[in-house]
């Protein structure tokens, strides 16, 4: 099904829960589909992003009929607004591997989840291993989408500068990490979601990104037996290239597996929904058993059957 063939009123609810994090309560914005009986699927965007990137997801009717697709703004992201008991303003906001795992986890308990599995791309793809590390109970499995051990070199000052257009230039730092044969008007919005974020937030979420996280000495820690992890990365990622994806897995070992998703970049879900779609169809299946072969090291349009656009000879 074509990611434009949906009804005139979409399945979507969004709703708010209140999640204690760290001892404080955070009004949380979250938007579903799917029955309510269905495996909990919850989405976690990237750095500087909301929940928004998951729309194409959240109206994916294959997917929605089998799995309660969750998809939610962290605090001080989309409309989650930040704690109305702090005086947040007061300091630079700085997402740490700590307060972003705590997060997680308080929604998924909020929202009362039993044994949801966990995707989310980029940092939430990164974050794949501390919540294997540090909560593998929690979780019936982890899809860590653009994940890598370390991923350094962009906890940069200009994203968040006085003498910078910051809206458009976050925007653009986005664009070269798509494919450039995925459809226009999917990379468009997904720099124009990017236009949207708080001023220093993307900045402060890279802090993780890029300074908090490094899992490269680490990678012994994580028991993958006792919560699947699956590290998928595009194609056209230069930031967490498949090969990065591929050593990750090898770090951990047993129960980490790595796949390579070809003709897409760094935003799966966002950039090429219809691509990304199939490719979670495959994924899911192994996690919930229903795939009778082992996932291969690369998958491609043709083995899922999508029909690709040329490549445009010039941007």
């Amino acid at each position: 099904m074509s990611v434009e063939d949906v009804d005139a009123v979409e399945p979507i609810v969004g709703r708010y829960v209140h999640a204690d994090i760290g001892g404080v309560d955070h009004r949380i914005y979250f938007e579903e589909n799917g029955p309510e009986d269905g495996i909990p699927l919850l989405c976690q965007h990237t750095a500087g992003n909301n929940c928004q990137e998951w729309r194409h997801l959240l109206t994916d009717e294959t997917i929605a009929e089998e799995f309660r697709v969750i998809a939610y703004d962290l605090p001080f992201h989309g409309k989650s607004v930040p704690p109305v008991s702090q005086r947040w303003w007061t300091e630079d906001y700085l997402m740490t591997a700590e307060r972003f795992t705590e997060s997680i986890v308080a929604i998924a308990d909020a929202l009362e989840l039993d044994e949801p599995i966990y995707m989310g791309s980029s940092m939430g793809g990164n974050i794949t291993l501390e919540l294997a590390d540090w909560y593998p109970d929690r979780f019936r499995a982890l899809i860590g989408l653009e994940c890598a051990a370390h991923s350094p070199g962009f906890y940069i000052d200009w994203l968040d500068h006085p003498h910078v257009n910051t809206t458009e230039v976050n925007a653009y730092a986005c664009w070269g990490l798509m494919a450039p044969q995925s459809p226009e008007s999917t990379r468009r919005e997904t720099m124009y979601l990017y236009e949207q974020g708080a001023t220093g937030v993307f900045k402060g979420d890279l802090y993780y990104y890029s300074v908090d996280h490094d899992y490269r000495e680490k990678l012994d820690d994580v028991d993958a037996t006792r919560v699947p992890l699956y590290v998928v990365n595009g194609e056209y990622d230069y930031l967490t290239t498949p090969d990065d994806g591929r050593e990750t897995a090898a770090g951990v070992g047993e129960g980490a597996v790595a796949v390579e998703m070809a003709e897409i970049g760094h935003f799966p879900m966002s950039e090429h929904p219809e691509l990304f779609n199939a490719y979670l169809r495959e994924i899911l299946a192994d996690v919930t058993g229903d795939r009778d072969e082992a996932l291969p090291d690369v998958l491609t349009p043709e083995d899922v059957g999508v029909e690709m656009t040329p490549r445009p000879a010039t941007e």
